[in-house]
């Protein structure tokens, strides 16, 4: 057994937490079941909640704050090279006293500085990147004047020894984004979740019920969930729909629901798989999405699933087959979609059963990990 230590960076803003916070425990849980020894490092305050609940150990890092990116700002990056260079001292300090093999670097700065230090002492550096390289770190990379943390964060990226991204389509986008420069040392990895679903066959879901677990953002398509959902309890008054998250429109999310009794907003839950087998069908109406986790889940829990037929869910959700794809920001085609999986429900039973098996064939994250992901933090193996 191994009980080398790995650090899986993930610092975004203390408030945020979501599905890039959550792949965290993910794969805390699966390295420690294969003898390492991992730390969570993050500024998300609910991150660290949810690994101490886990008993998974985690440190509570520096965050910079400043979001220096193009145009006048430029003027000011000498003060975030400042600031990233303390951000260094601070690593510096945790590596010394974790000594770890592998981080794992999956946020913006820490792709600079983190791997900057980590290679100076000898230290294995992996990257991840939950499809926010194309979506905003990469954007207007060709541009001279615009965005020179992205310039840096190529830069960096030749110091790592593996950066891992999350489909095919991401591995292009990004190389198309970044040239005519490269970044040589990409792999493909699908995310995947572990299979629990036997834990929860007890649990009988409620009829007509459709839940969104997930920030509630704007983009993220909540407006255009409760404006379809209006429609299918006009029609259905005992169907519900149940909002799991917080997010910076929260309370416009709220506001938007007034009237309609057959919402209920939860806030943030830590236990997304017994919610999930609470409710008939998941509804995923992002604007834009990586390989979202929570799709990954519903699939897993044998869910009928209703998503945007944006790039990342493409990779789950074949239409009529494996689920139903809607269009963007299209509240009208949601709905009659709703309309359907409650009213046809031999076929909502159909997609559910069909989107479990296609989750045990590409997405079961026990073998992902062994197969593709063990590898790449055992580096003798990987030599081998």
């Amino acid at each position: 057994m191994n009980s080398e230590t790995v650090l899986l960076i993930r610092n975004v803003k203390p408030k945020h937490y979501g599905g890039g916070e959550l792949y965290q425990i993910v794969l805390a849980e699966e390295l420690k079941k294969h003898g390492f020894w991992p730390v969570v490092v993050t500024a998300s305050k609910e991150l660290l909640a949810a690994a101490k609940r886990k008993k998974i150990e985690a440190v509570e890092s520096l965050y910079l704050e400043s979001q220096i990116w193009s145009g006048w700002r430029n003027f000011l990056l000498p003060v975030y090279i400042f600031k990233l260079k303390k951000l260094g001292r601070w690593y510096k300090e945790l590596f010394e006293k974790y000594q770890p093999s592998t981080i794992n670097v999956q946020s913006r700065d820490d792709y600079i500085i983190a791997t900057l230090v980590a290679k100076k002492m000898g230290v294995r550096v992996l990257w991840t990147d939950h499809a926010e390289f194309q979506s905003w770190i990469f954007q207007n990379m060709n541009v001279w004047y615009k965005n020179w943390i992205g310039k840096m964060i190529v830069a960096a990226s030749k110091k790592a020894d593996k950066i891992i991204v999350i489909s095919d389509f991401e591995k292009k986008q990004v190389s198309k984004m970044i040239a005519p420069r490269k970044m040589k040392n990409m792999t493909v990895i699908n995310n995947g979740v572990i299979d629990r679903v036997n834990e929860y066959k007890k649990i009988k879901p409620k009829k007509n019920s459709f839940v969104f677990i997930g920030r509630l953002v704007r983009d993220k398509g909540v407006f255009e969930l409760i404006e379809a959902f209006r429609k299918v309890v006009e029609k259905y008054p005992e169907a519900r729909l149940n909002i799991y998250g917080e997010g910076e429109d929260a309370k416009l999310c709220r506001e938007a629901a007034k009237g309609c009794s057959g919402i209920v907003f939860h806030g943030y839950t830590d236990e997304p798989l017994r919610v999930l087998a609470e409710n008939d069908c998941f509804v995923l109406p992002s604007y834009h999405e990586g390989l979202s986790l929570s799709l990954l889940e519903a699939a897993m829990m044998e869910k009928t699933i209703i998503a945007s037929n944006v790039e990342g869910n493409l990779a789950v959700i074949k239409d009529r087959k494996t689920g139903l794809l809607v269009p963007v920001e299209d509240s009208e085609k949601l709905a009659e979609k709703m309309l359907e999986v409650v009213e046809d429900r031999g076929f909502a039973r159909e997609l559910a059963k069909n989107a479990r098996e296609y989750y045990e064939e590409n997405f079961d994250f026990d073998k992902i990990f062994v197969e593709k992901m063990l590898p790449l933090y055992n580096k003798e193996k990987e030599e081998k």
